[in-house]
């Protein structure tokens, strides 16, 4: 079975099927979360950020992973 849900342009996964558009909402999504529940814990601008990175670094990898394997590759030739 062959997924494309993703397409490669560079160093960017650009999602082209409905489960690569819900993946990329919900990894979005996760990171809005994730961002105002830092933002809520810390004290300064500087704690937000540095705290949130990181997690943006994570979800980003996550993201990346699953669209590696699930995007559409170009057809080979033997010749």
């Amino acid at each position: 079975m062959k997924l494309n849900w993703f397409i490669r342009k560079g160093i960017i996964y650009y999602p082209v099927a409905i489960a690569g558009w819900l993946i990329f909402a919900l990894a979005f999504a996760y990171a809005v979360y994730t961002f105002i529940d830092i933002d809520k814990r810390s004290h300064s601008i500087s704690d937000t950020l540095i705290n949130f990175v990181f997690n943006l670094l994570i979800i980003g990898l996550f993201y990346t992973v699953i669209a590696y394997f699930t995007e559409k590759r170009p057809a080979t030739t033997n010749d």
